[in-house]
């Protein structure tokens, strides 16, 4: 009888490892590369809703005298742990050639906005940050298999459960509870200028940032989580994202969580009845989404094919007009595709549209309508704000989607 050696004692516990935490490429190796891939790419799940970044302004990134957080380049946290996935992982066998062509197609065609915007310095820096969060997706899309799409679920609630709880707190406290050394955590309290409140039982509160930059991407993202929870049945990561998003008041996240939640169940409408009420048709935050996109309007007119320059909506918007409360105005158009088209023209937004079109028809061609539902949301949101194309959140829950919808299955024999 023979004895296994140290050598297959050692792959055979690789071998386990790698099956119960899913590296599903079937070429797998014993090399300790692939379970630090693991270990990154979990930590990315985990992590994810980290803000903590350094920050590099420059004379450029001030517009009328305020300095604009969108014109600053920024080292994120989340994002370096993106960069070392890249890195350290094998890409010698491609696989998904179609859609990592739809990604290099929609990264070419912003290659032009990079030269034609007043700042570009921001426009080479969002064109580095845009191409490493598709590469992300893609990432997911050759290594994650859809059968196994529940570890990387469980692994997301974690993040959402330590992020939720802390929303929950900074409600209750109604300021910040650590601080931005802990994860990035905005520094908060309802008497801070452009702190996002709400008004409840005559009295004012502040809406819970968790350690997003604001309440609505915090409910933005979360809706989105949630329905895949809900279809998972983690009823606890459900119930403390539930609360997450309770607490950031975000009307579009609510309505998109709503809307997921109908989807999931096969109910007809997105529940655009919660729009159906005066306080948000006559919202100024409202007519501020409105104004911003006929600003988008006007500046894709004048460059239609190259548009302003990726990254500097921000920059060009005073060339034309704001109104007097600029501290709240000047930010991008709350609408991806318009922002698209008007920081780098119509072939970028041909290109945008294009990535969204396949994925859904890959998630209604393969069964996954559970992707379909989200993607649905992502379109929903997308078309109300702006955060999934220029912040770091709101690229991964797009990057991630994205990924899954172009994820194998364990039947292609790959």
């Amino acid at each position: 009888m023979r004895f296994p050696t140290v050598i297959q004692k050692k792959k055979q516990v690789f071998h386990i490892i790698k099956e119960k935490i899913f590296w599903t490429k079937k070429e797998f190796s014993t090399n300790p590369r692939g379970l630090l891939i693991l270990l990154i790419f979990y930590t990315i799940l985990v992590l994810f809703p980290v803000n903590l970044a350094k920050y590099f302004p420059s004379s450029q990134s001030y517009v009328l005298g305020i300095l604009i957080g969108f014109l600053e380049p920024a080292f994120y946290l989340l994002e370096f742990l993106v960069f070392l996935l890249l890195v350290f992982s094998d890409w010698k066998k491609i696989k998904n050639k179609g859609f990592l062509a739809l990604l290099v197609l929609f990264l070419a065609t912003l290659v032009p906005s990079i030269f034609t915007g007043s700042f570009t310095e921001i426009s080479g820096f969002r064109f580095m940050e845009i191409a490493l969060w598709l590469g992300f997706g893609f990432w997911v899309a050759e290594n994650i298999s859809w059968q196994k799409k529940d570890l990387v679920f469980k692994a997301l609630g974690i993040g959402v459960f330590w992020v939720s709880i802390l929303s929950l707190f900074q409600f209750i406290l109604q300021r910040n509870v650590f601080g931005y050394w802990f994860l990035g955590e905005p520094i908060l309290s309802p008497s801070l200028p452009n702190v996002a409140t709400i008004g409840l039982f005559g009295r004012e509160f502040m809406r819970s940032y968790g350690t997003f930059p604001h309440p609505n991407v915090l409910g933005g993202v979360l809706g989105i989580i949630l329905v895949w929870f809900l279809a998972s049945k983690l009823w606890k990561a459900s119930l403390a994202g539930a609360v997450g998003a309770l607490v950031s008041f975000s009307r579009t996240g609510l309505v998109s969580l709503a809307g997921g939640i109908l989807g999931l169940f096969a109910a007809n409408g997105l529940g655009l009845v919660l729009f159906n009420y005066p306080s948000f048709i006559n919202s100024y935050s409202v007519s501020r989404r409105v104004e911003l996109l006929e600003k988008a309007w006007e500046m894709f007119k004048p460059a239609p094919f190259t548009g302003v320059g990726l990254g500097n909506f921000t920059k060009a918007l005073p060339d034309f007009g704001v109104p007097a409360d600029i501290t709240l105005t000047i930010q991008p158009v709350h609408n991806i595709f318009a922002l698209v088209a008007a920081e780098s023209g119509i072939f970028a937004f041909l290109a945008f549209l294009s990535i969204f079109a396949f994925s859904l028809y890959k998630t209604l061609a393969t069964k996954r309508f559970l992707l379909t539902i989200s993607l649905l949301q992502l379109v929903f949101l997308g078309f109300f704000d702006h955060y999934l194309y220029t912040l770091p959140q709101g690229l991964f829950i797009l990057s991630l989607t994205l990924g899954l919808s172009f994820s194998y299955s364990d039947t292609d024999g790959r």
